[in-house]
């Protein structure tokens, strides 16, 4: 569950909750107030039929009873009944029994005065009404039926305004969460497009000062520190591996002239044996290193460009050549397509030659016959340029960890190399949107595809 149906969804039980309060109170106060305008009106029919029959002489129950039976403001199923002081019934208007009343009921009457109380569907009232000295009890019973209507009416009602709040409020506090949270869905897709290359994506600002603002601000800020941080490193990579490649080259002529000599005996050429093979490693991790710095610095400016796949292969092994006169490069071209052969990809033709150096230098140095295949194979929705040799095989189960940097594969025994190569390799390939995949084809086969997306 995301922040704005979070948000949408704790609004919503806020206003469902005040809602329900103001509509139940609506409610309580509509029946409070039925029921005392009912009561009034049984009031004042029950001190109206109590005047007449007791206090005007000439009025007899039989004509009250008429009078009760056909009176315009007659009410639902009403009945009126006039106790005497014995509790004895003097007076009843209708034969019907709807509620009955006992003694403690008109002990209590007479102690209050005045009861109300519901019985069944029926509003029961009863009043204490002294007359000539006598004590006499007036009960009347009626049934609300058009107050009660009106009650129905409004629970329905208020239950229909209740749900359809719910239901606009919901909606409307998820849009203008959405609204109102639409910087940061911006500020995630930006922040998710950063990458190592991409340090100089900085979030917008938005309109007014809020607190989204201030966190773009924040980090924006973290942005340019890291940037900063990240420069300085660079540099520094850069810098000290060109400044250590001088000395260690000197060390190594040194330790070849040294070793010309005819005069070593054999445990000091042992050792200076030892110190050229130091050395060589030394040299070819700076080399990485720079190479690496040389990666890092072209990516924070890249123009890409067509570049023919053939022509940097060959450049590759002519670099190659002087340093390792025993290598053999067997090169093909392969068209799986009925068009045109078409070898060109857009990339940028100074670290793809990196990649291409290292991946044959690599399979040169851990091949068996010094043969490295070559071949370009174009197909339909990409090009990919295979490099296969014969010899030693790593012997891990996920091949994707020989791309990690300084990881270096059990075949890698008695042969130099600094383990940076093919994790230099693989940042160049994924910056181009490419793949890059190790295959083990035998026991005696290793292979890499690179595959370029047309």
């Amino acid at each position: 569950m995301n922040l704005k149906q979070r948000f949408s969804i704790v609004f919503s039980c806020l206003f469902a909750a005040v809602l329900a309060i103001v509509l139940l109170t609506v409610y309580y106060l509509f029946s409070d107030f039925r029921r005392e305008e009912f009561v009034d009106r049984l009031a004042e029919k029950a001190e109206t039929t109590a005047r007449l029959l007791l206090d005007v002489r000439e009025v007899t129950p039989a004509e009250q009873k008429k009078v009760d039976q056909n009176s315009i403001t007659r009410l639902y199923r009403e009945k009126t009944e006039v106790y005497d002081g014995s509790r004895k019934l003097i007076y009843s208007s209708s034969d019907r029994s709807d509620v009955r009343w006992s003694n403690v009921d008109l002990a209590e009457l007479k102690k209050e005065g005045r009861i109300f109380k519901n019985v069944r569907e029926f509003d029961v009232l009863g009043i204490y009404y002294p007359s000539g000295g006598k004590d006499y009890y007036v009960l009347i019973s009626a049934r609300d039926t058009y107050g009660n209507r009106k009650l129905i009416y409004l629970k329905y009602l208020l239950l229909g305004a209740f749900a359809s709040g719910i239901l606009l409020v919901g909606l409307l506090s998820f849009s203008v969460s959405k609204k109102s949270l639409e910087p940061l869905d911006v500020f995630r897709q930006q922040i998710q497009e950063i990458a190592e290359n991409e340090l100089t994506i900085r979030l917008p600002k938005a309109r007014r000062e809020d607190e989204i603002n201030a966190l773009a601000n924040s980090f924006n800020q973290m942005m340019d520190r890291i940037d900063q941080a990240y420069a300085r490193q660079r540099d520094f990579t850069s810098n000290a591996s060109h400044e250590l490649r001088t000395p260690v080259a000197r060390i190594a002529a040194q330790t070849e002239n040294m070793l010309q000599s005819s005069r070593l005996d054999d445990v000091t050429r042992a050792y200076m044996v030892s110190v050229a093979e130091d050395a060589f490693k030394l040299s070819e991790i700076i080399s990485s290193l720079i190479a690496f710095a040389e990666v890092n610095n072209r990516r924070n400016s890249l123009m890409f460009s067509l570049v023919r796949l053939d022509e940097v292969l060959f450049g590759a092994a002519a670099e190659l050549s002087s340093s390792y006169p025993d290598l053999k490069l067997k090169f093909d071209i392969e068209n799986n397509t009925a068009k045109e052969t078409d070898i060109e990809v857009k990339a940028d033709e100074v670290l793809l030659k990196i990649v291409m150096v290292n991946l044959i230098k690599n399979a040169f140095l851990y091949s068996d016959n010094g043969v490295v295949d070559c071949c370009i194979r174009q197909k339909i929705n990409s090009i990919q340029v295979i490099v296969t040799n014969t010899g030693p095989v790593p012997n891990v189960i996920d091949t994707e960890m020989l791309f990690n940097a300084f990881y270096r594969g059990n075949n890698t025994q008695n042969r130099s190399g600094s383990g940076i190569g093919l994790s230099i390799v693989k940042r160049v390939i994924e910056y181009h949107q490419a793949n890059i995949a190790f295959h083990i084809l035998d026991a005696n086969t290793n292979q890499v595809i690179v595959t370029f997306p047309i």
